[in-house]
């Protein structure tokens, strides 16, 4: 028993209630542990471009037009990045900026990190996005950062993790005691810690999966207001993304999440124009007095 106290305590400490932007119950880790988050989420990040093949290498032309699509990014992050930081004060207390980077990977794709980090794969200047839906795929991604979904992920991971370390150790004394009985071998340490390191990575995938849906669908409407306070008109963007939709390709999973976010996107928009109150700015509605126009024009 004085083995599982330090893990019960640990289980209690990442268990910290806190509420998405967009009002929805999530678990976050406390603000001891928040660094810790960070560095996970930077290291899962990584994972993922370690594991995308690599873009080719540029010739000519197009390292001109890889050129002028970063310059795009770095143009349409900072103005969506100004909005964000008026929007919610609070990013300033967790990462001093966002940072936004182009990597050379030849499928369309996006990631991040819970230290502002969002990185945009060099395949998605293949899609001929205009600046609409290239804002709305960088506004998404941020989202994800800003309503702390990166957090909610690792703090779903400790849990599992510890979890296992709970659960397996009884699990296995059972088992021993009855292997003892019937003379056989009560299993080593080594399997025993094997087992709840699958557990552990098996049970946080199956969690973090579960809490996907809701995270993108949260994600799209803050990107959505988030691209409204910048200055673009909702429907515009909407009529946009939806036209976009047919043309995307079939070969990877990123460019099916994005053809359902824009039908979602389009089934968000028909309804009527929200009442605005000062300060604040409706999924449909325009910049509000406290979001003057932006200090970054829209890149042509």
């Amino acid at each position: 028993m004085p083995r599982i106290l330090p893990s019960l305590l640990a289980l209690l400490l990442v268990s910290a209630c806190a509420t998405s932007p967009e009002g929805r119950t999530q678990l976050l880790a406390p603000g001891t542990l928040q660094g810790f988050s960070a560095v996970y989420s930077e290291f899962d990040m990584h994972l993922q471009l370690v594991t995308a093949a690599n873009a080719p290498s540029c010739r000519e032309v197009e390292c001109a037009a890889d050129r002028a699509f970063d310059q795009r990014i770095l143009s349409l992050g900072k103005r969506l990045a100004e909005v964000a930081y008026r929007q919610h004060a609070d990013l300033y207390l967790r990462f001093p900026r966002f940072d936004f980077i182009v990597a050379d990977k030849s499928d369309a794709g996006a990631a991040s990190s819970a230290s502002g980090t969002v990185v945009i794969y060099r395949g998605v200047r293949q899609l001929n996005l205009d600046d609409a839906a290239l804002a709305f795929v960088l506004a998404r991604e941020m989202s994800h950062v800003i309503a702390g979904h990166h957090d909610e992920n690792v703090t779903t991971s400790i849990l599992v993790a510890v979890a296992a370390q709970l659960v397996l150790p009884i699990f296995n004394i059972a088992r021993g005691a009855a292997a003892a009985v019937a003379g056989g071998p009560a299993g080593s340490a080594a399997s025993s810690a094997a087992m709840a390191s699958a557990a552990s990575f098996a049970g946080s995938r199956v969690l973090r999966a579960s809490d996907l849906p809701q995270q993108v669908r949260e994600a799209e409407t803050m990107a959505m207001k988030l691209l409204v306070a910048a200055g673009w008109d909702g429907r515009e963007v909407s009529d946009q993304l939806e036209g976009l939709a047919a043309a995307l390709p079939e070969e990877s999973s990123w460019t099916g999440d994005l053809r359902e976010s824009t039908r979602r996107i389009a089934s968000l928009m028909q309804g009527p124009l929200l009442p605005e109150t000062h300060g604040a700015v409706g999924v449909l509605g325009r910049i509000s007095e406290e979001f003057p126009a932006p200090l970054v024009v829209k890149p042509y």
